[in-house]
């Protein structure tokens, strides 16, 4: 299979990407028939001092109707704001019924307006430019693309039974409602964009680092197609965890994992590493993919300095508030693995699999043994740059493994890890 060709997984999860993304417009859309129903509300209002205002006064068909109307925005705003949780269903047909209606009763008022000799051209432009305006946030497409077409139509059939609809200014008014129309629908798309491209990149950088999430967001679901690539693994967990959370309670125990995992993560993604998992006190990194890396072993092996400072400052931390230290081990390697998203539909993730993950592991878990916080293997060790800050510790034979890892130690380590 070509790097090209998304595997179903892939399929999956861009389709995933797209519930979640019009789950996200669904959600925009609910905000702004709340800030339109409040406009309504405003709206009605004006009609009715306007109405009662004029000298003609109002026909019993323009009362009704506007009766009418005005439940219907009452009853409209109580609903949007009652609504606890946005349907992706509803939200595609009810904002259509909604226009309707309010196309409708602007229309109907018109035709009455004519009827009783009161017609203005300027109101009914007003009237459709405000109905058109509702459509800003609303979604999908097709409600906003319902509104534009309506608003000229509706203006013209107010028009033409005034016999107005032949004047100049007329036509000049119709074509203002177009180029409205025009604005409403960039302005639409610029929102929706805006609120996906939101959520989207939120998900991202929770576990890529920025640069390549925006990388990903412009290349869409192919930039995650599995591929099979050279990268550079590193492994860490806290010593003697077990131990150390008996005498804690749960939530110290997670507030504990979370001020960590927090510091460790910022590390890993601010040297370009993507922070693959957290398995319990574990957590697993790697450089390469799904953005190809050059220097990907020396971004890890300087992201496991950074943690190890990380570490020493949190230590210096907790023994100002009476806590243990925290002891961590590290382990790096750089192999070939295989890259792209798992899960299924319900839940995806990127990650890699393949003997260079558990040769990290395994080299992860000699750290103790070895009396040291950092090991890194001889493929690593090999493409970092002069001069190598290290030593040669010790040719270790891994479970899985036929042949013997050469291990490394990182130099002057500043965490003291207990041995077991």
């Amino acid at each position: 299979m070509s790097g090209k060709e998304p595997t179903k997984g892939t399929e999956i999860a861009a389709l995933e990407a797209q519930r979640n993304e019009d789950q996200v417009l669904a959600e925009g859309a609910l905000l702004g028939e709340r800030r339109v129903a409040w406009a309504r509300l405003v709206m009605v209002a004006m009609f009715g001092i306007i109405s009662n205002a004029r000298p003609l006064g109002t026909s019993l068909p323009m009362k009704v109707s506007g009766a009418i109307y005005t439940v219907f925005a009452i009853v409209t705003f109580i609903v949007v704001h009652r609504i606890k949780e946005s349907k992706v269903e509803r939200a595609r047909t009810r904002p259509l019924i909604v226009s309707t209606v309010d196309w409708a009763f602007i229309t109907c008022q018109g035709l009455f307006d004519v009827e009783l000799g009161g017609y203005d051209r300027g109101m009914a432009v007003i009237a459709s430019a405000v109905i058109l305006s509702f459509a800003v946030a609303r979604w999908p497409l097709r409600t906003v693309i319902y509104s534009i077409v309506w608003a000229p139509i509706s203006f013209a059939i107010v028009t033409g039974a005034a016999g107005e609809l032949d004047e100049q200014s007329s036509i000049f008014m119709i074509g203002g409602l177009l180029v409205l129309g025009l604005m409403v629908l960039v302005t639409n798309l610029a929102v929706r964009r805006m609120f996906a491209g939101l959520r989207q990149r939120d998900n991202l950088t929770r576990f890529l680092p920025r640069q390549v999430a925006e990388r990903v967001m412009q290349r869409g679901p192919n930039a995650l197609a599995p591929v099979q690539r050279e990268v550079t693994v590193l492994f860490s967990d806290i010593r003697g965890f077990t131990s150390m959370s008996e005498g804690l309670e749960p939530r110290e125990v997670l507030a504990m994992l979370d001020d960590y995992f927090g510091r460790m993560s910022q590390i890993v993604k601010g040297h370009d590493g993507v922070v693959g998992k957290f398995l319990g006190d574990g957590l697993l990194a790697y450089w390469g993919v799904p953005d190809s890396l050059d220097d990907h072993a020396a971004m890890a092996v300087r992201a496991a300095r950074d943690m190890r400072r990380a570490v020493d400052e949190l230590n210096q931390y907790r023994a100002t508030v009476g806590l243990a230290p925290i002891k961590i081990g590290i382990g790096i390697h750089t192999g070939t693995v295989a890259a792209g998203m798992l899960g299924g539909s319900l839940q995806s993730e990127y990650t890699v699999i393949g003997d260079a993950v558990n040769v990290a592991s395994r080299v992860e878990g000699l750290t103790k043994e070895y009396g040291v916080d950092v090991l890194v293997t001889e493929t690593t060790w090999a493409q970092l740059g002069e001069p190598k800050r290290g030593e040669r510790l010790a040719s270790a034979q891994i479970r899985g493994r036929k042949e013997p890892v050469v291990l490394y130690a990182l130099e002057a380590p500043t965490v003291e890890v207990a041995a077991s």
